[in-house]
């Protein structure tokens, strides 16, 4: 089953069949529960938790950035001995969390105690997977709503019974951010914030270190929380960089902004904002930490290996643009078109930013103003509007 459902409809011709294998291929080499299954096995009583070896196994490493490089061998495996521990518990947090925390929870199998994941959707349960002791909730975003608050209370309220002889595992995922929200005041704090930034161009770095300084879930809480006992957070990065303090606003990761860069971000766009008075400062004990593993398990490198393999599987030459593609979307392109060459297929990835200058709701996604205003640019005016009937 394809994950561009039309698929068909797109291919008009070979140049798109091309491009949207490579598409493919990209959302085939993220899909949470092969990775899973190749990344986590459970021998006797030992839970191995391994990395990919991106670089080595697609030889990548000449096209990468050096901050990607560094990032990539920051990707650690380990081996959890359940022996040592009396209670297991698994908690997911984003988009993709449910099926990830219920796909961890068969292989954990009677070990598990309790599970729960907050989604934008239930994952897709049938036999092969455990569903005792789990709860699967389901809450709004890119906006937080009150049953964003009830989930999150739950699992707040099990974190906190947690002592030193139990073992939490964390699913952190991207739209974790808008998806976990403790209280009445933090949805209503953030709600205000993040429209007004999000209309003026923020980028992701600053809401998320304003959503920090609100919550008292985000920003290395759910560690705080947690302390004693021992959290292996396992982290799917949707952030340039793959900053896993600010994947889901680092539920589980010391935060190194301060409550001072909070009021800063505010006052650049909002100016002179009453939701200063609310800020708060996130958590600075080391010691909350000293028991917590965080661990990138899946990030964009993975993605673009999968793609390589496909572009050279269809006799294409794969050069890599970014692995930290930032900037206004509607001219994020341009450079790339302007130096590819025949035969090249250029990969970037990253998250690029859309300001709306009338400050009033637009229709589509960054990647859409993307592509429409690297053709805009180009005077190709006539296949833009024919795209947007597509």
């Amino acid at each position: 089953m394809r994950n561009i459902i039309n698929f068909k409809k797109l291919a008009q011709n070979s140049l798109r069949r091309k491009a949207l294998l490579i598409a493919e291929a990209g959302y085939e080499a993220i899909e949470i529960e092969k990775v899973i299954k190749k990344r986590i096995k459970l021998r006797g009583n030992k839970l191995k938790i391994v990395h990919s070896h991106i670089l080595e196994n697609v030889g990548i490493n000449k096209n990468l950035e050096k901050n990607a490089v560094n990032a990539e061998l920051d990707r650690l495996g380990m081996e959890i001995d359940l022996n040592n521990f009396k209670r297991i518990f698994v908690i997911g947090i984003g988009k993709g969390s449910a099926l990830a925390s219920a796909i961890l929870a068969k292989i954990l199998g009677k070990r598990l105690n309790k599970c729960i994941a907050l989604d934008i959707n239930k994952p897709h349960l049938n036999s092969k997977f455990l569903i005792l002791n789990s709860k699967f909730f389901i809450g709004t975003h890119p906006l937080p709503s009150k049953q964003n608050i009830k989930a999150t209370q739950e699992i707040i309220k099990l974190t906190k019974s947690l002592n030193e002889k139990d073992l939490l595992i964390t699913f952190i995922c991207g739209g974790g951010s808008a998806l976990a929200c403790a209280s009445k005041a933090e949805l209503k704090n953030t709600t205000s914030a993040i429209k007004e930034l999000t209309k003026a161009g923020a980028a992701i770095s600053e809401l998320n270190t304003v959503r920090k300084h609100f919550s008292d879930f985000k920003g290395g809480n759910l560690a705080k929380m947690a302390c004693p006992a021992k959290v292996v957070s396992l982290i799917v990065s949707d952030v340039c960089g793959n900053d896993l303090s600010n994947v889901a606003s680092g539920p589980t990761v010391l935060d190194k902004t301060t409550k001072k860069d909070a009021e800063k971000i505010l006052n650049k766009y909002l100016r002179k904002s009453m939701l200063i008075r609310a800020l708060k400062e996130t958590p600075k004990d080391v010691g909350c930490f000293k028991n917590v593993k965080n661990i990138l398990f899946v990030c964009n490198q993975d993605a673009i290996a999968g793609t390589i393999k496909k572009i050279e599987k269809l006799e294409l030459k794969a050069r890599i643009y970014s692995l930290a593609l930032e900037g206004e979307a509607r001219t994020a392109f341009l450079p790339m078109i302007k130096n590819i060459k025949f035969g090249e297929a250029i990969i970037a990835a990253g998250e690029t930013t859309v300001t709306l200058k009338n400050k009033k709701s637009g229709k589509g996604g960054r990647n859409q103003e993307a592509v429409l205003g690297a053709i805009n640019k180009l005077n190709l005016r006539i296949f833009a509007k024919k795209l947007t009937t597509d």
